[in-house]
């Protein structure tokens, strides 16, 4: 038997027993950051996280564990006391109750923790926890077998400290005591004019009350926070903090309490020395109780008391009856007090909403008189400033009328005269511009505004470079290179117009050309290629006959979409052509130098040729700067 029962216990402490309750952002965190957060925590969240410190310190440090455990059921009695808190969350009282039962267990003050375990029992009962109430049963069950072989006796003195309450008169006293401190210490401020600091001091007492479910003395708290905010020309928040008393108390009235069995009675009802844990009481207590429900819980003891008279156990039958006619009366009682409380906040907030509502009409009418002061006053000045124009204007007329005859005739000459001069000024600014620019580009200046927003295109991207350039340019006077470049991009230009491209860029050593921008000519990239491979065949012809001479090219062609448009100022603008295609574009020029060619092509030029190539190489794979993924080009001389 011994033996048994040291194993028995030996499995009940390796159980790890999580709740669904606990919060699983709080598991993420360290216990350094959960105690400190605890600090700035209050209600709801606070238990969450009191119950989480007490289960992570069980295995570290127990006394630790243990005083977050007593906190954390001190405050679940506050919390759960009040009215608006929803049912649903009494799982985290529940996991409250159970881990200080077992931390006391584990400590060996096993009658505290049968009360305590019997608590929670109660309220795995409430909310139908089944699967908690089997591991509950374990402990009691090993608790009521250590009473009942004689090795543990509970003393007097124990007893009476218990049914004092002693832990939790001080815990409430304490905190009764910080909410008038902190109360006296605002008003203080408040007769001072030392608002912000009043503020500071209410807003304190607030998150107290929200611990203690105090849900009348916040709402209050906050009136005044608003009036005193509304003083300081803040009236931002203080409507913000109007409308949240006025949402407390709405949610105060509108939510009915749980008068359910009181946690501290349906432990008598668990009690083991009063009523030992039977097969059938096992069997009640799997079904579903709907605590929200009184009439089925009324029917619940009612059928308790009935079924243990007909096993003539009368002990249990007589202390469930009692508990069903304590519980009939608490119900009557309860709702005759809450329909008085009931009656109380609806005259408030009747109150409250009628002295916002007079405030709001006051605010109307000054609106309304000061609007229609502005309008009349504003109707004034029109009607006189209309008069006043009307007479202006009647007079010029008059003083212009005699004149009118002889400047139109005047007019008239000069205007022949300037519309001569505008059509020759237009010619030569066409002229001008088609010498700068492309026909196309001219064209889309002269015809669009300037602040027309950049459009994105589908290119070809030509990059040309003339190569051995600096050294040549060296040996060479200014004279001899401006002959050398105009000789040379004179018939390139001429190409690559041919072939519908647009010269963006003259670079003196090279330049860049676009096709299919600000016009696409069909096949933009069979264009780009028939006048890269005519560029070159005219360079080696024209280097042979020494029209120009002896030179090596470069030449890049990539295709993409690309953002087109006006870049500058009002002052200077330029047609551009900008995105990554022009980026790579350059880089494949480049790539000449590697692999000692004249041309390379991408393979989304060469997807788009309409003539399949004969090329001795195969695509290569190569990484260029400015793009994550290699390209894929192809040498074609």
């Amino acid at each position: 038997m011994s033996l048994n029962l040291s194993l028995h216990r030996l499995s009940l402490f390796i159980i790890i027993f999580w709740l669904s309750g606990v919060n699983a952002t709080s598991q993420n965190l360290s216990l350094k950051q959960m105690e400190s957060q605890l600090k700035h925590s209050y209600g709801l969240d606070r238990l969450k996280l009191l119950n989480e410190l007490a289960r992570q310190y069980q295995t570290q440090e127990s006394r630790k564990a243990l005083r977050y455990a007593k906190q954390a059921v001190n405050l679940s009695e506050n919390i759960f006391s009040a009215f608006h808190t929803p049912s649903k969350d009494r799982i985290h009282q529940l996991q409250a109750y159970f881990q200080l039962g077992e931390l006391q267990y584990i400590s060996e003050n096993y009658f505290e923790s049968r009360e305590n375990l019997q608590s929670s029992r109660s309220i795995a009962l409430l909310l139908n926890e089944t699967g908690n109430l089997e591991k509950i049963n374990i402990y009691l069950t090993d608790i009521q077998t250590l009473i009942d072989t004689g090795k543990i006796k509970e003393g007097i003195l124990s007893r009476t400290i218990g049914d004092l309450k002693v832990g939790e008169a001080i815990s409430s006293t304490s905190r009764d005591i910080s909410i008038k401190s902190e109360i006296t210490i605002a008003r203080l401020n408040e007769k001072k004019r030392n608002f912000l600091v009043a503020i500071e001091h209410y807003e304190k007492a607030i998150n107290l009350l929200r611990n203690a479910g105090d849900t009348q003395s916040i709402y209050e708290i906050q009136l005044k926070v608003a009036v005193l905010l509304d003083s300081l020309g803040k009236y931002h928040t203080a409507q913000k903090y109007l409308s949240e008393a006025i949402t407390d108390m709405e949610s105060g009235m509108d939510t009915t309490p749980e008068m359910s069995i009181n946690v501290k009675e349906q432990a008598l009802i668990s009690s083991e020395e009063d009523f030992p844990i039977a097969s059938n009481e096992s069997a009640v207590s799997d079904q579903i109780i709907e605590h929200d429900s009184f009439k089925f819980e009324k029917q619940y003891l009612k059928e308790l008391a009935d079924s243990f008279a007909l096993e003539q156990n009368h002990k249990k039958s007589l202390g469930y009856y009692e508990l069903y006619q304590s519980l009939s009366q608490k119900i009557a009682t309860d709702s005759l007090a809450l329909a008085e409380k009931m009656k109380q906040r609806q005259d408030e907030m009747l109150l409250l909403k009628q002295q916002k509502q007079i405030a709001d009409l006051n605010v109307e009418a000054i609106e309304r008189e000061a609007e229609k002061q502005v309008r009349l006053r504003n109707t004034s000045i029109a009607i006189a400033l209309l008069i006043i124009a009307c007479a202006v204007f009647i007079l010029e007329m008059y003083l212009t009328k005699r004149k009118e005859h002889k400047k139109l005739v005047v007019a008239y000459h000069d205007l022949n005269h300037t519309k001569g001069k505008l059509e020759d000024a237009e010619k030569r600014i066409v002229r001008l511009l088609q010498q700068q620019v492309s026909g196309d580009i001219a064209q889309e200046l002269l015809m669009n505004s300037s602040d027309k927003p950049g459009e994105k295109r589908f290119v070809c991207i030509m990059f040309l470079d003339i190569r051995d350039f600096t050294p040549m340019a060296e040996k060479l006077t200014p004279e001899e290179l401006i002959e050398y470049q105009n000789k040379v991009f004179g018939f390139m230009i001429d190409i690559v117009q041919k072939y519908n491209g647009n010269i963006n860029q003259l670079l003196g050593d090279g330049f860049m050309a676009t096709f299919g921008a600000p016009v696409s000519h069909g096949n933009d990239c069979e264009n780009a290629f028939m006048a890269a491979n005519e560029i070159l065949e005219q360079v080696r012809v024209r280097s042979q006959a020494g029209t120009i001479r002896n030179t090596r090219i470069g030449i890049g062609l990539h295709a993409g979409f690309v953002v087109t448009g006006n870049v500058g100022n009002e002052a200077r603008k330029q047609y551009s052509v900008t995105g990554n295609p022009v980026i790579i574009a350059a880089r494949v020029e480049q790539l000449n130098k590697t692999y000692k060619t004249q041309l390379i092509i991408t393979e989304e030029v060469y997807e788009k040729l309409e003539t399949p190539l004969k090329s001795e190489h195969s695509f290569l794979e190569v990484s260029v700067k400015g793009r994550t993924n290699p390209i894929r080009i192809l040498k074609i001389a």
